[in-house]
């Protein structure tokens, strides 16, 4: 990447709460460093993230800062919307919760008017690229929604938010481009969820690395000390989630602190929790209990309080116990009784010791040592699976950033100029050689041979892109005909090879196979007619099936998460909605399509890796409908479910986050949810299309 690329490039970045800015502001201040303008953007949240922006001495405006008079009859439209909306569902079944909610009249008014806001303020600043924490809240999921209406390029940092039951993780990523996890067990639980894996993107944390380094600058750890009078104690840091346990299960922590004038508690109370709640919390501990204890709600920086203790101990599962943990603290979980839908436990994980509090108590006693109760080799490898390390996230967040922005500026793609005029034959076939299975590769060729007779000359162009088997590669020394091998000399991608052996190519159409597809009887047959009936200037795909004989592709759509799937992904291939010859926006694995065409729109995008095929679909379609006369909703993608081939091959590689960066980077704004949409149309129900899926499953058990 060059130097001065952020130069002059516009960062909008979403905050919120104070605890969230410490994730965003490592990676705006590094943007600022390289000249980008950052711009801070606040809600509407009684006050408490403009105080946020104001305490972190930030450049912020509010949301509201873009609303006019202009846009009130808008407003309020939106606003009687959502008003009927929230009316209807209370009065229903209370269906926005298990508790009756009660939703105030001007937060309905206000989330109107934000509404508008974001969309005003993107149309207004036109920024490169959006940050924010998350897309659970409704600000992040307005402003999240209008950068993809408007395709720009979006990001989203994990808070923590790791340790519930909770299904609606897979908001952290609905609209965004790209959701950053800090380490693989997060992007695992969120795809667990069906949170579309590709787009989430492990960096690490964005603070502990700084926060690491600030501490032992300004020798935190002393100062804190001596500020709380406890050069010479042993402190332990307690620390309640929202809701605080009550004060008799916790009361021998009191006791003992209160008895052993060698101890200190700190208890740090959640800085959602309320005023009122934590003053009677206190208020019902006995006085002669509270000696050497502190109370603290936002007074005090968490780090800070971390750098002064001697052990952290855990009410609930939270973010902190983790962020102890890498700054390097023992941790202590409280066995007491934790909900149902907050099943993680870091003692389960073997990185923090498991206690009640009497055991605790009767274990600061005794001067435990807490540091020599949990196994080091353990504690590194949970570090590297939550957080990947603590260093360098910031720098890689930046790098994606980089190329998130260059592939949604990239626009077109030059035609190819081709010397190869020489036409010979009908179709010149181009088949990627795998690695390794080389029984299911010679079934791919005598299949190709059977099933294409009769059906004009064809041509077969082999590419070795990467080492192969040597039972592999003694099939391809043995082939005879009209066969040409391209072998990837300089580290080529697929897509640069299949564009290579375009410019060998010889026939009048080509077909391009991904790796181990096999084709059925007919299939050229099927491709003549297509070609016949829909003329020049399209792209044609077919059905496949697994060898359970499942369907893995029958046209693309995109899911509730704005990902590309399959329609009627997993069902029988007879199933007749599969069977409906039509356009669609993407197809996937396989594609037919003349050469003249495939010149024109320049070939395959070397960034787009996997997604070779759902790119050149999308430009074909944005092709066809930039040119004068044609329809913008263009017939270039056409499905032909006569058309089948087989996937001998179901085992995924490995997950290139780089084609993901670059893929949606460049096509954002294009890609909405529309699989339910097809099935309206189709006049599929759900209940059908589950006794679909249970009876394919019967069949291929």
């Amino acid at each position: 990447m060059k130097t001065d690329f952020w130069q002059n490039k516009k960062v909008i970045i979403y905050i919120a709460l104070l605890h969230h800015t410490r994730f965003l502001i490592p990676i705006s201040d590094k943007l600022a460093s390289l000249g980008a303008k950052i711009q801070y953007i606040v809600g509407q949240a009684e006050r408490s993230q403009e105080i946020t922006a104001a305490e972190c001495n930030l450049n912020y405006k509010h949301v509201f800062d873009y609303v006019t008079n202009d846009d009130f009859d808008e407003i309020n439209e939106n606003y009687l919307k959502q008003r009927e909306v929230f009316g209807n569902a209370l009065q229903k079944d209370s269906a926005l919760g298990a508790q009756m909610v009660t939703v105030m009249d001007k937060t309905l008014h206000a989330t109107a008017e934000e509404y508008i806001g974001f969309r005003n303020l993107l149309k207004k600043e036109k920024p490169d690229i959006c940050f924010a924490l998350h897309e659970l809240n409704r600000w992040g999921k307005m402003l999240s929604f209008w950068a993809k209406k408007m395709n720009i390029p979006f990001l989203t940092l994990q808070e923590g938010l790791g340790y519930n039951l909770d299904f609606g993780y897979t908001g952290h990523i609905q609209y965004s481009t790209l959701g950053l996890t800090w380490g693989e067990r997060i992007r695992k639980k969120l795809g667990d969820y069906e949170a579309p894996v590709e787009r989430i993107i492990p960096v690490g944390n964005t603070h502990i690395a700084e926060e690491k380094k600030r501490q032992e600058k300004n020798d935190t750890r002393k100062k804190m000390r001596k500020k709380f009078k406890c050069s010479n104690k042993f402190a332990n840091l307690l620390i309640f989630s929202s809701i605080p346990l009550s004060v008799e299960i916790v009361l021998p922590l009191f006791k003992i602190t209160a008895k052993d004038p060698d101890l200190l508690l700190i208890v740090k109370f959640h800085p959602a929790d309320k005023q009122d709640r934590i003053k009677a919390w206190k208020d019902s501990i006995p006085n002669d209990f509270k000696k050497r204890v502190y109370f603290i709600h936002g007074e005090e920086n968490t780090y800070d309080l971390l750098a002064l203790c001697d052990l952290c101990t855990l009410a609930q599962p939270s973010t902190t116990g983790l962020e102890a943990i890498a700054l390097d603290k023992p941790l202590v979980q409280l066995d007491v009784e934790i909900n149902a839908d907050v099943p993680y436990s870091f003692a389960d994980q073997n990185v923090a010791t498991k206690m009640t509090p009497s055991e605790l108590a009767k274990a600061l006693s005794t001067k435990q040592n807490f540091s020599k109760l949990i196994d080091t080799e353990t504690m590194d490898q949970y570090l590297k699976n939550e957080l990947i390390d603590t260093t360098g996230a910031k720098d890689r967040i930046i790098q994606i950033s980089e190329k998130l922005i260059t592939a949604n500026k990239f626009s077109t793609q030059n035609p190819i100029i081709s010397s190869n005029n020489d036409s010979k034959y009908k179709w010149s076939i181009i088949i990627p050689i795998p690695s390794d299975l080389a029984k299911e590769f010679l079934f791919q060729l005598e299949s190709l041979s059977v099933n294409s007779k009769d059906c004009g000359e064809y041509e077969v162009i082999l590419l070795k892109h990467y080492g192969s088997s040597k039972k592999v590669c003694e099939i391809v020394d043995s082939l005879k005909g009209n066969i040409q091998l391209i072998e990837n000399t300089n580290k080529s991608n697929l897509p640069k090879m299949m564009n290579k052996a375009s410019e060998y190519a010889k026939g009048e159409n080509f077909l391009f196979l991904s790796e181990l597809l096999s084709p059925c009887e007919n299939w050229l047959t099927v491709l003549n007619h297509a070609l016949n009936k829909y003329g020049s200037k399209k792209i044609f795909g077919g059905k496949i099936t697994n060898m359970q004989n499942n369907i893995v592709h029958a046209g693309m759509v995109l899911n509730e998460n704005n990902a590309p799937t399959s329609a009627y992904l997993h069902l029988d291939p007879d199933f007749p909605q599969a069977n409906i010859e039509r356009p669609f926006q993407m197809l996937d694995y396989f594609i037919a399509l003349e050469k003249d065409f495939f010149y024109q729109l320049g070939g395959f995008w070397d960034k787009s890796g996997e997604n070779a095929f759902m790119d050149i679909s999308l430009r074909a379609q944005r092709h066809t409908s930039s040119e004068p006369n044609s329809d913008s909703n263009s017939e270039a993608v056409i499905y032909l479910p006569n058309l089948h081939l087989i996937q001998l091959n179901t085992k995924k590689d490995k997950i290139n986050f780089d084609d993901s960066i670059y893929f949606y980077g460049k096509w954002h704004g294009t890609l909405w949810e529309n699989k339910e949409k097809l099935y309206n149309y189709d006049g599929v129900s759900k209940i059908k299309l589950d006794t679909a899926r249970l009876t394919s499953g019967i069949k291929a058990v």
